[in-house]
C-alpha cells in the first residue's frame, strides 16, 4: 500500500480519526475517543461515528503492512514510511 492509498483509506473515517503527516513522511493517527471533561472533571468519552469502519481501516492496514508492532501505540511499517496509531484518551 502506498502512502497515498493509506491517506485515502484514513480519510474515509472522517472525524473519527485525526491524521497528521510528519516532516519525515511518517503518518500519525489519533482515534478521537475523548471529548473532554464535564463540570465534575469526569472524562467524557466520544462515541465513534462509525466504529466498524475504523476497525476495518486498521484491519486493512495490518493486512497490508510489512510489519506491525506495539501494544500501547500500534506501528504499521510500510515501504518508506510508518503509520503510528494512538487514541486521544491516551493523553489524559
Amino acid at each position: 500500500m502506498t502512502r497515498e492509498m493509506v491517506m485515502e483509506l484514513l480519510a474515509t473515517a472522517g472525524a473519527d480519526l485525526d491524521v497528521y503527516t510528519r516532516l519525515n513522511g511518517d503518518i500519525s493517527v489519533t482515534v478521537n475517543d475523548f471529548e473532554g471533561f464535564d463540570d465534575s472533571w469526569s472524562e467524557i468519552e466520544r462515541e465513534l461515528d462509525d466504529e466498524e469502519l475504523v476497525d476495518s481501516i486498521f484491519e486493512q492496514l495490518e493486512a497490508s503492512a510489512i510489519s506491525v508492532s506495539g501494544d500501547y501505540y500500534r506501528y504499521y511499517e510500510f515501504d518508506g514510511f510508518t503509520v503510528c496509531v494512538g487514541y486521544a484518551s491516551f493523553d489524559i
